[in-house]
């Protein structure tokens, strides 16, 4: 029987344990850039000895965060943010994960602890994107992400991450799509 601290082989793989650290949205973004303040949450917990720390839920496009505040790898800007983590995470017997995510028609919305509702185009907000054109709330608006089509077809914004090279080594992948929400 596998034990927590037992290893972890996944894949190709192979994780030093089983405490694995979840993504926990931080909402301490400006323009989709990792700060200091995400390498302190995430080494902290590599530190700590998990063997695997996951992003919070990251932006694969400027109008796919669920707030202004989110992580984004939408620029090429975002790389080095990012490799910050991971070059900080390995030496610590950890890996990086990274889970690419769309908001979809939950899109531009305030943080949790803030009054609710959306943010505003005048405020640093946008105009929610989703597989329809239905609202995620009734005081909101969402623009239809495939038109007439209807369309079900995976959106070409999860590809260019996916072979992003984050200096040494790279993050474990996971891909989240909110759309449907």
């Amino acid at each position: 029987m596998p034990h927590l601290f037992d290893a972890l082989p996944i894949r190709s793989l192979t994780l030093a344990n089983r405490i694995i650290v979840s993504p926990m949205c931080q909402y301490s973004s400006v323009d989709g850039f990792a700060n200091d303040w995400h390498v302190v949450h995430l080494g902290s917990r590599a530190v700590g000895g998990a063997a695997l720390v996951m992003t919070e839920a990251t932006a694969v496009t400027p109008d796919g965060r669920i707030s202004p505040q989110d992580l984004g790898i939408y620029d090429d800007g975002h790389a080095p943010g990012l490799a910050r983590i991971v070059h900080f995470v390995h030496p610590q017997r950890a890996l990086a994960g990274i889970q690419l995510a769309h908001a979809g028609r939950k899109g531009s919305t305030r943080r949790p602890w803030e009054p609710p509702g959306t943010v505003t185009p005048a405020n640093g907000g946008w105009q929610p994107v989703g597989p329809t054109g239905e609202p995620f709330t009734d005081n909101t608006r969402c623009r239809d992400l495939y038109g007439s089509t209807k369309s079900q077809a995976s959106s070409p914004h999860f590809a260019p991450p996916r072979n992003a090279r984050l200096g040494r080594g790279s993050m474990w992948l996971k891909s989240t799509r909110r759309t449907a929400i």
